[in-house]
């Protein structure tokens, strides 16, 4: 080949090489300045992550938890290698409205929704947690992961049970009097009775030492003394009315005895009602709590009320039995002071379709449309300043509502009345 056709050649070869070099040279350092961006990137991520006060989890298509944030380790209790690479079913509480070894329901969740759950802590503690949960999909449009984000309700818990302790209490203070007057009465009647059985008892007593000194007589065969004894005996006996104070103290019994029940049944309702509450749901006879209520608010109501109470024969309900009676005192104790002179108050239980409802009904003044609407806003209150807290419907709305996934309804109309409606879950008590 010729030299100088060769040397073009290679002049030719070097340049393309160079223009190679310099390309690989130039994609080498976009690589790096990538790469280093992408770190950035990761960092700023891990950082937000890390820095979140919320609870983040994120899982693949299996539901195994793939990203863990230092918050959720924190509240459950975990370390990452105890929870990093395990179903998140670990944090599952069954019985839950979610059930987060479901990955389909998982994913069909909106995403605006949060819905309040327990995690389960690695001591086995059920954590409250309100929780909201998004798909991921891959280019294919295919599921490929879950992104749970979860916060932290036990502070609000706790706060929430002091306020609805404290609030229940409050009730029971503005019912105190009334409470104290319907101990009073029974009490009254039993201190009495308790007297004059006592006065019986001396008479009694007098009776028994004249039986006492007739046998003596009669054991020593002095029938002159004894002859004495016994006409003084039927002369006692006379005086005395013998018949009437055995029939009288029978009865004297048996009123101390209602007496007594009553007074022992309102202290039970009365520590059942002020007991805090928590733990976990039981089943419950509604129309046993109404009655148990009833009979706490019943001075509140019986001067100006005529009740009228129509039971359905109704399956237990699974709640927290104080907090639900705390629902009925509002209401009824409502119901009382809608009612300015006489009126009547109507109590019915019924099943409908997948609920238990208790309906409470006054003929009261009613209430317009503007204050319905508000009813069961926080501090909205129609009682004058110092008479009410504003806090009794909208607790029993949150009770019901937001604690028992139940609801709580309002009609009325203005010289009519008002009725409110409550619904609770029907759940199968079968085992």
């Amino acid at each position: 080949m010729d030299p100088v056709v060769a040397d073009k050649r290679l002049t030719r070869y070097k340049t393309k090489l160079d223009a190679v070099e310099k390309i690989l040279e130039d994609k080498s350092r976009e690589l790096f300045l990538a790469n280093q961006e992408e770190q950035k990137a990761n960092a700023y991520l891990q950082n937000i992550i890390r820095s979140m006060q919320s609870c983040l989890i994120v899982t693949d298509a299996q539901c195994t938890i793939q990203v863990v944030n230092q918050a959720t380790l924190e509240l459950l209790g975990y370390e990452l290698q105890d929870i990093e690479g395990k179903s998140l079913s670990i944090l599952n509480v069954e019985g839950d409205s979610i059930d987060l070894t479901n990955i389909e329901a998982l994913s069909s969740i909106d995403t605006l929704v949060r819905q309040e759950i327990k995690y389960r802590a690695k001591n086995g503690e059920k954590v409250p947690v309100l929780f909201s949960s998004s798909a991921m999909y891959d280019a294919e449009d295919q599921l490929n992961g879950i992104v749970c984000v979860a916060l932290d309700l036990s502070t609000y818990k706790m706060l929430e049970n002091q306020l609805l302790q404290s609030e229940k209490m409050a009730s029971i203070g503005q019912l105190a009097a009334g409470v104290a007057h319907e101990i009073n009465n029974p009490m009254g009647f039993i201190f009495s009775n308790l007297g004059t059985l006592s006065e019986y008892v001396e008479d009694i007593l007098v009776l028994l030492e004249t039986y006492k000194s007739l046998e003596e007589s009669v054991a020593k065969s002095d029938l002159e003394n004894a002859q004495a004894q016994l006409t003084k005996l039927k002369q006692t006996k006379k005086e005395l009315d013998l018949g009437y104070l055995l029939g009288d103290i029978k009865e004297l019994i048996e009123e101390s005895h209602e007496g007594a029940n009553r007074v022992r049944k309102i202290v039970l309702n009365l520590k059942e009602f002020s007991h805090s509450g928590q733990g976990d749901k039981t089943f419950a006879n509604i129309n046993a709590g109404l009655d148990s209520t009833i009979n706490i608010v019943w001075n509140e109501l019986k001067y100006k009320v005529t009740l009228d109470k129509d039971y359905g024969d109704i399956p237990e309900v699974l709640c927290h039995a104080q907090e639900i009676n705390q629902v009925f005192m509002n209401l009824l104790v409502n119901a009382g002071h809608a009612i300015k002179e006489q009126g009547e108050i109507k109590i019915r239980t019924y099943e409908e379709e997948n609920y238990i409802c208790v309906s409470i009904a006054d003929s009261g003044e009613g209430m317009p449309p503007d204050v319905q609407r508000r009813i069961f806003e926080p501090f909205f209150t129609t009682k004058k300043i110092g008479e009410g807290t504003g806090l009794g419907l909208s607790m029993s709305y949150q009770i019901v509502a937001d604690k028992h996934g139940g609801e709580l309804q309002v009609e009325s109309e203005i010289d009519v009345g008002t009725v409110f409606i409550m619904k609770l879950p029907k759940v199968s008590n079968e085992i």
